[in-house]
């Protein structure tokens, strides 16, 4: 299983804290984690589509450096266009499922 090892992200946090300004601190992280998250998808040995949702992706920051890092590598990406990406889709689709089951 893939994951995101976020150990070299504190002593760059720490050293930024001191030396730059908030502005490009937050600049930095939402680069490098775009870039880690990309990262992950291309060691990924398929072509399925990836689709970016929940809660972290209402960041429009982030989900527009992610979208553009991994449309630059070719994949295609699912996104939510008509429902949020975080709990208020979660609760529609709560809502839709009992509505078919008739609760």
């Amino acid at each position: 299983m893939l994951q995101l090892d976020a150990t070299p992200l504190w002593p760059a946090l720490l050293v930024d804290t001191r030396t730059a300004p908030v502005e490009v601190i937050a600049a930095r992280f939402h680069v490098g984690l775009a870039d880690a998250i990309a990262g992950m998808v291309a060691a990924l040995d398929t072509n399925v589509p990836v689709a970016l949702s929940g809660g972290v992706f209402h960041n429009r920051i982030l989900f527009e450096l992610v979208l553009q890092r991994l449309a630059s590598r070719g994949r295609s990406v699912l996104t939510h266009r008509l429902v949020p990406a975080g709990d208020g889709g979660l609760a529609l689709g709560q809502a839709a499922i009992a509505a078919a089951r008739g609760d």
